[in-house]
């Protein structure tokens, strides 16, 4: 065995804690990136495959009258169309055993289970349904009580209940689990159905076109639903898929984006921990470089030595970061795809992830330890055998030092806990940075979590309905609204008009020129309506032609406040609009525009007449408006007035708050692994201060202190590190909280309203204290161990 290798074994041998701690600080920032990286590589390439596999339709166009077989082979026919397919798709209450209260559910009947076009239904176990029996998605067997295969489920027919057994379970790739699904979605035969909802034919077309691209899509969409109005079937907005590209692709590639970001933060703060750990080795060491240069050893030789402990520290933490980093990132991909109704991958190890973690597990250290080490052996031999002690006699002189000079009447521990942790400035410095960015970005992120739910908080009211009811029909608007008014339960009720048209700048033409809208006609003097505007004004009387778009679709159309777009509503005709303000919406896929009920009647030549009605309840609570909404379901059917969909304002809420708390939990566990390299980095700054006090831990011992007095010290000192990370993480996150959420919100395409979460300054405060008392639990211990006469040995 050579001396140089004794030498890199001695050192990393003999201090075990300290290299424990350097490994396992490496290895978390490692293990991030090969999660991260491993976990985005699954997930892209099993979204992708998972859409090609399911040879998704290009168009998926809602219809509101029906369609029978006859009208689909026709359509496929059309030089647009390379094939078409008819589905139906109903609304329907539903209940898992005879004691149960009656529930919504979907029920979706397929032309032939056995000779599917496109959006591929798979059948998981059990078999397609057939006469009285239907199938369920098993994303939903669970979360709504759904009994499994040969269990009998009860549909409500003419108000009873009439029996179906599951006979399968499937997974269609268009559905998706809870929270982002509200209800169950149940699968049956053209002839179960009518017998359950009274018609058999067709909701919905879907079609694909000879060769993809959006525009010739959208082309197709529009050539469809003129050759449908001509025999009097009116369309919805049509739902455009990319064969290859998932519908949420782009949402998740900005999340991945931002946790690669975290991630490489995390790597970075890992690190830290290394160059501490140099410095207080080359520092320590110092007379034995002075000596190996006195018998000939030169600069870049002494520094190998220690650039290869470096190194052996990288090759110990990629033996754990390695199998934990593809574990996490096949786990955590997973997850994702699970909550997307996408099969996960199975349990593999990606050459590209391996390579990351292999290259960062190396060199980082390496790059993070070779300034330290160069300034430590560039010392001259002279310097280096006549230094005495640590810190070569500066203690004291510093303006930190003498600031705490001047502090008087402490008890003597904690006078000794508060001097002794800027005893190294710089150490504490970077241990302090690890800190400073757990504790800023944990706070941030909870920011980025409350100014979410407020803004969706803030969207909800805006629109202020808690509950909203739709009509197939049209009804009159002077009979309808004094009718909800007199429901049980109901405080005030408006009748809007829901339509759909195309939406492009005034003469634009060819393929991309139109976009699809979502127009909500409100009523002059509304009082359920006040909208949260990003840009200009709200309506006002005496508006005419004035509407009030989205600010997504704006951006997409490249318009603002004062310019004017062209509409088409179909039997409406065509006329022209002025933007007059910007709005900040997320229903019906931000494709929304708001103006007055009774201009828009008038385009459409339904005046006195509207489809939907929005509500608010006397009681402002979830249950309140449940019942409110099954009272007037009830009502309505019970007066033959057939309605297209009900829903309350707190289940859409807590739906849109439940999507992006899942954005949050992924930050979170970045966060958490920051928050872990932090504690490490702080237990090795106390494992080196206990190395470097021996002699001064043995002279305490010898005066007569305790093994406690000496753990006060360490954990006091442990404890004013974390104090004073967490007063200068906060207003580290007041500053940049509002450009992070901005930054999560360009990502996910979500422009969050910024808000400062206040709880979670205590709440870092709470974990910040807990993580300084457990990472200088260790140090302090092996503190009070160190007995008079090994301390005071030469080594």
């Amino acid at each position: 065995m050579s001396v140089a290798f004794r030498k890199v074994w001695r050192d990393l041998w003999n201090y075990k804690g300290r290299t424990l701690l350097v490994v396992l600080s490496i290895a978390v920032g490692v293990l991030a990136v090969g999660m991260i990286t491993a976990s985005n590589t699954l997930i892209i390439r099993q979204m992708g495959d998972s859409q090609q596999a399911s040879h998704p339709s290009h168009v998926i166009l809602p219809l509101r009258q029906l369609i029978d077989d006859d009208t689909v082979l026709s359509l496929a026919h059309m030089p647009e169309v390379a094939e078409a397919e008819g589905v139906s798709e109903a609304g329907i209450r539903w209940k898992p055993t005879l004691d149960s209260a009656w529930q919504d559910a979907t029920v979706i009947a397929r032309a032939d289970y056995g000779q599917q076009t496109f959006d591929l239904v798979e059948l998981r176990s059990g078999q397609w349904p057939a006469s009285k029996t239907a199938a369920i998605e098993f994303n939903h067997v669970e979360p709504y009580h759904v009994p499994g295969i040969g269990g009998t489920v009860y549909f409500e027919v003419n108000n009873r209940p009439k029996p179906i057994t599951i006979a399968g379970i499937v997974r269609d790739p268009g559905q998706f689990p809870p929270p982002f699904a509200q209800t169950p979605t149940f699968y049956v035969t053209r002839d179960t159905l009518e017998q359950l909802v009274g018609w058999r034919n067709f909701n919905q077309v879907r079609f694909t076109i000879p060769i993809y691209s959006k525009p010739d899509a959208q082309v197709a969409a529009d050539a469809v639903e003129k050759k449908l109005l001509k025999i009097g079937v009116s369309a919805g907005v049509p739902t455009i898929q990319d064969p290859k590209r998932h519908a949420l692709q782009d949402v998740m590639d900005g999340v991945g984006l931002v946790l690669v970001v975290m991630a490489i933060v995390s790597l970075g703060l890992s690190t830290i921990l290394v160059v501490n750990t140099i410095n207080a080795v080359v520092a320590q060491q110092v007379p034995q470089i002075g000596i190996m240069k006195t018998i000939g050893g030169l600069s870049p030789q002494i520094a190998t030595l220690y650039l290869a402990g470096v190194a052996v520290y990288g090759l110990l933490s990629l033996g754990l970061a390695v199998p934990l980093g593809a574990w996490g990132g096949q786990a955590l991909s997973a997850w994702l795809l699970t909550v997307l109704n996408i099969p996960a991958a199975p349990f593999e190890l990606l050459r590209a992830s391996l390579l990351y973690q292999i290259s960062t597990g190396l060199v980082t250290p390496l790059l993070a330890a070779l300034w330290p080490i160069v300034q430590g052996v560039s010392i001259s031999v002279r310097e280096a055998l006549s230094a005495y002690g640590l810190g070569t006699g500066r203690y004291g002189k510093g303006p930190i030092d003498r600031v705490l000079g001047k502090v008087h009447n402490l008890p003597r521990m904690a006078a000794l806990s508060l001097r002794n942790t800027f005893r190294r400035a710089g150490r504490v410095a970077l241990t302090e940075l690890t800190l400073i960015a757990a504790g800023a970005i944990f706070m941030m992120v909870l920011s980025t979590h409350y100014s979410f739910n407020k803004s969706i908080e803030q969207i909800f009211k805006s629109f202020g309905f808690d509950v909203v009811v739709g009509f197939e029909q049209p009804q009159r608007i002077d009979k309808m609204e004094p009718l909800i008014e007199s429901r049980p339960g109901v405080a005030h009720a408006e009748m809007w008009v829901w339509q759909t048209g195309k939406i492009k700048l005034p003469g634009a033409k060819g393929p991309g020129a139109e976009y699809d809208i979502r127009l909500r006609g409100v009523p002059a003097d509304t009082e359920v309506f006040k909208p949260e505007l990003t840009a200009g004004r709200s309506l006002r009387p005496g508006d005419r032609h004035a509407l009030l778009l989205n600010q997504k679709l704006a951006g997409d159309m490249h318009v603002g406040v004062g310019d004017q777009v062209a509409l088409d509503l179909d039997e409406g005709g065509k006329s022209t609009w002025t933007v007059v303000g910007l709005i900040f919406d997320l229903g019906a896929r931000q494709q929304t525009a708001y103006v007055y009920r009774d201009i828009l009647n008038q385009e459409l030549n339904h005046v006195g007449r509207a489809t939907v009605v929005e509500i608010q309840t006397q009681v402002k609570t979830r249950s309140a408006q449940e019942i409110v909404e099954k009272e007037l379901r009830d009502y309505f059917k019970s007066q033959s007035i057939a309605l297209s969909f009900t829903d309350t304002g707190i289940k859409n809420q807590e739906q849109a708050n439940a999507q992006f708390s899942i954005l949050t939990t992924l930050l979170l566990i970045m966060t958490f692994l920051i928050a872990i390299v932090g504690s490490f980095g702080l237990s090795g700054t106390l494992s080196i201060n206990v190395l470097e006090r021996r002699r001064e831990i043995g002279v305490m011992r010898a005066v007569g202190a305790s093994s406690l007095d000496v753990a006060q010290i360490f954990m006091g000192e442990g404890l004013l590190l974390g104090l004073i990370s967490w007063a200068q993480a906060v207003p580290l996150s007041l500053l940049a909280g509002r450009y992070f959420v901005e930054a999560i919100g360009r990502a996910i395409d979500f422009p969050a309203v910024y808000h400062y979460s206040t709880s979670a300054i205590w709440l870092w405060l709470a974990i910040v204290v807990v993580l300084s008392l457990l990472a200088s639990g260790l140090p302090a211990r092996r503190a009070t161990r160190i007995s008079v006469r090994e301390s005071l040995a030469y080594e």
